[in-house]
């Protein structure tokens, strides 16, 4: 379709306004992952590795969508017929998982308080409409905590990203997700830096890796990956944030 001289001028027009307007500063580019550019490179390799083994793919945590449209892009490349779920409260961390860091394990400075009251500005509305705003299509999305939410029987997984910054939230997406992991299937889990705000995760992490009697090993400074080769069983892989 060709555009009339109209359509053009009144185009340039609309875009001269805004760049000279107050709000210039939302027409720039800004860098929205919080994953570095090296962590989304291992990302779509961990995912193409575990693209070819049975199972759905999925994300517990996801924010504002930034990394489902990126990972979802991908899949539209490398296994399109793969199912996506997307699991998140869409309003901040719960309240019982705060009280846990507060008081069981004392996240009680100024910006510990600051970092566990994060990610409240969203709704699932949003985030729905930045996946078909981006053609993403194949998303299961279910606005709830990994708690309270029941996996039907069948449901076997290939790949998850589980980004949940919490102790609580992080225990029990493991062991719910750990059962219905395929072999050779790998999830990624974010946050595990010691001495950070979120370092729930990583303690959650360390206590499900001993009882279950995985073997750390360490990658390289910004990833590590737990391993059961000897019982073919799947792989953890963990990505440090920052």
């Amino acid at each position: 379709m060709i555009n009339s001289r109209w359509e053009i001028w009144l185009d340039g027009l609309v875009k001269r306004a805004l760049f000279w307007s107050p709000f210039r500063s939302y027409l720039l580019y800004k860098y929205r992952y919080a994953f570095t550019p090296a962590q989304l490179a291992r990302l779509t390799t961990l995912l193409t590795e575990a693209a070819v083994v049975p199972g759905d793919c999925g994300e517990i945590g996801c924010y504002r969508g930034y990394t489902t449209v990126f990972l979802n892009k991908h899949l539209d490349e490398i296994a399109p017929t793969k199912r996506y779920w997307a699991i998140d409260t869409f309003g901040g961390f719960v309240a019982s998982d705060v009280a846990h860091e507060l008081q069981i394990r004392g996240k009680q400075a100024a910006a510990d308080r600051r970092a566990l009251n994060k990610f409240t500005i969203n709704s699932r509305h949003w985030f729905e409409r930045a996946l078909r705003f981006n053609g993403v299509t194949r998303v299961t999305t279910c606005a709830t905590a990994i708690q309270d939410f029941n996996f039907s029987e069948d449901t076997q997984f290939c790949f998850v990203l589980l980004d949940v910054d919490l102790y609580l939230p992080t225990k029990a997406a493991l062991e719910k997700l750990w059962p219905r992991l395929s072999p050779g299937g790998i999830i990624v889990i974010d946050d595990c830096q010691p001495e950070h705000v979120y370092d729930g995760s990583r303690q959650a992490l360390q206590e499900f890796s001993a009882a279950q009697g995985l073997v750390f090993e360490v990658l390289r400074p910004s990833s590590a990956c737990y391993v059961d080769p000897a019982k073919r069983r799947p792989s953890f892989v963990i990505i440090k944030s920052g």
